[in-house]
């Protein structure tokens, strides 16, 4: 908005809105939450102050539902990252190496952030290899209108990740005191490792996307001042 207009909100942050609504729905289909009203991108922003919204209810007495909470309020990040992941796949046909990666982890089940982020890199940088230059820029492009709006959580989001914490930590602690009585940890800690990485693997990769927007909205809001 500062750099580009009030405008640019829906022109070039329109489709990181929808994906962010797509992903709250999805999610709370999933967790079997009664979905009531769906605003995937809301062009007369102006009078409510919202550029989408997804609202839902949810039973207090039904823990599975409870438990949705958490990443009903998480998916926009899981959803923009699964987006621009397919993007590298199909618009610059990258073939994504995380052998070394799962291998590390089926080894000796440790997380190393510098070792992901390497991941991340050699990912972009064999994708840009072997891509041609207007798929690169469609790629740049896409993301941008993804990245720039699509993982802003609000404080809403935050609130309802916040009601799904306790009954994570609850139901975690239940399942893990289950699981070392029936001495399945490994599987579990195994299990638990991966879900980490990935996420982690997802954050890194949000970040770059991230920083590569905030750089090119600055510098287009610089040109449009010039």
């Amino acid at each position: 908005m500062n750099n580009l207009g009030n405008s640019s909100q829906l022109v070039v942050g329109g489709l990181g809105v929808i994906i962010h609504e797509l992903g709250h729905a999805i999610f709370a289909y999933l967790f079997g939450h009664k979905v009531t009203n769906v605003q995937l991108l809301n062009l007369n922003y102006r009078q409510s102050g919202a550029l989408g919204s997804v609202d839902h209810r949810w039973n207090d007495r039904n823990v599975y539902q409870m438990l949705g909470n958490f990443f009903i309020g998480l998916a926009p990040y899981y959803m923009c990252s699964i987006a621009l992941f397919l993007l590298q796949k199909y618009l610059l046909n990258a073939q994504f190496s995380i052998s070394s990666l799962t291998q590390s982890l089926n080894i000796n089940t440790t997380l190393s952030a510098s070792m992901i982020f390497d991941s991340v890199l050699d990912n972009l940088k064999a994708s840009f290899a072997n891509a041609s230059l207007g798929m690169i820029a469609l790629y740049i492009v896409l993301t941008i209108m993804i990245a720039s709006t699509g993982y802003d959580l609000s404080s809403n989001d935050l609130m309802t990740v916040n009601k799904g914490i306790l009954p994570w930590v609850v139901t975690l602690l239940i399942l893990g005191s289950i699981f070392y009585v029936l001495n399945v940890r490994t599987a579990v800690i195994s299990g638990s490792v991966y879900f980490i990485a990935f996420s982690v693997l997802f954050m890194f990769h949000a970040i770059i996307s991230i920083v590569l927007s905030m750089g090119v909205i600055k510098i287009l809001g610089l040109v449009n001042v010039l």
